[in-house]
């Protein structure tokens, strides 16, 4: 009796209070119709995927391809033409500086030659002042001298 008891207890604890079937049925539902769902949303996503590329495949790599060795060829032969461009300028640049050198150093050459020319100018200058002044000088210790001869020879 108390095992009959006991497993009837068991029943009804388990119809009242254990939802554990129940919500494993729920479950099980939910996974089924959600798996469905997303199958078919992800055969819709491959299918898109597998149209895409082969689009891409098909129509636009050939058209970049043919594009690109198109455009390529373009480029290179404007690149080859700036760079010869880019080299002759350098050169005439290096040439450029040769020159702007070469006419520095005559104008330096020049500027040394002006500077000396000048001082010698000066240096003649003040010999020539420098003679009339003891020229003038013994002009006037003449007059003098004579001024002082009459003086004394006035009575």
């Amino acid at each position: 009796m108390d095992q009959q008891l006991f497993k009837d207890l068991n029943e009804i604890h388990a119809r009242l209070l254990d939802h554990r079937p129940i919500l494993q049925g729920h479950v099980n539902f939910f996974v089924r119709e959600f798996e469905g769902k997303r199958n078919d949303h992800e055969l819709e996503r491959l299918k898109k995927s597998k149209d895409n590329i082969e689009d891409l495949n098909d129509n636009l790599l050939p058209q970049a391809t043919n594009g690109m060795d198109f455009y390529l060829a373009n480029i290179t032969a404007k690149l080859k033409v700036a760079t010869e461009v880019c080299k002759k300028v350098e050169e005439k640049d290096r040439t450029d500086i040769g020159f702007i050198e070469k006419e520095r150093e005559q104008r330096k050459k020049e500027w040394q030659e002006l500077l000396a020319h000048n001082l010698k100018m000066c240096e003649d200058v003040d010999e020539e002042f420098s003679a009339q002044a003891n020229i003038v000088a013994k002009h006037y210790a003449d007059l003098e001298k004579k001024l002082t001869e009459v003086k004394n020879s006035v009575p």
